[in-house]
């Protein structure tokens, strides 16, 4: 699904790639996961399906998908499970494009289209 993107750390001494891949990596304080309880999610199709829409809405607006998520691991009672750590935008992005399971995804999607509108 991620589309290939030319090497331009490649280009770069590897002390200067390490470091922006530090800054992108920095801004990922937010994690998948936390939007499936948040808006309620039942199923684990719902959330791939979020997921995978805001993979498409990133790349078709010209962005990196992996500045904006990045898979990891966690530890989960005692197994690990696969999670993603994303930015503010991408956490955005899923939330706006969770399939309205309940009143409250619903509503939080009228919220921010309101405030956009407004601004």
């Amino acid at each position: 699904m991620i589309r290939n993107i030319p090497d331009i750390y490649g280009q770069m001494p590897r002390f200067v790639a390490e470091f922006l891949d530090r800054l992108i990596d920095s801004r990922m304080h937010l994690y998948a996961s936390d939007v499936f309880d948040l808006l309620g999610m039942e199923t684990e199709e719902q959330f791939t399906r979020a997921l995978e829409r805001t993979l498409n809405v990133l790349q078709q607006a010209g962005e990196v998908p992996e500045h904006h998520i990045r898979p990891v691991f966690a530890g989960f009672h005692s197994q690990t499970v696969l999670d993603y750590r994303m930015s503010p935008l991408a956490f955005g992005l899923m939330c706006m494009h969770a399939e309205p399971v309940n009143e409250q995804i619903a509503r939080w999607r009228i919220r921010w289209i309101r405030q956009g509108l407004r601004h």
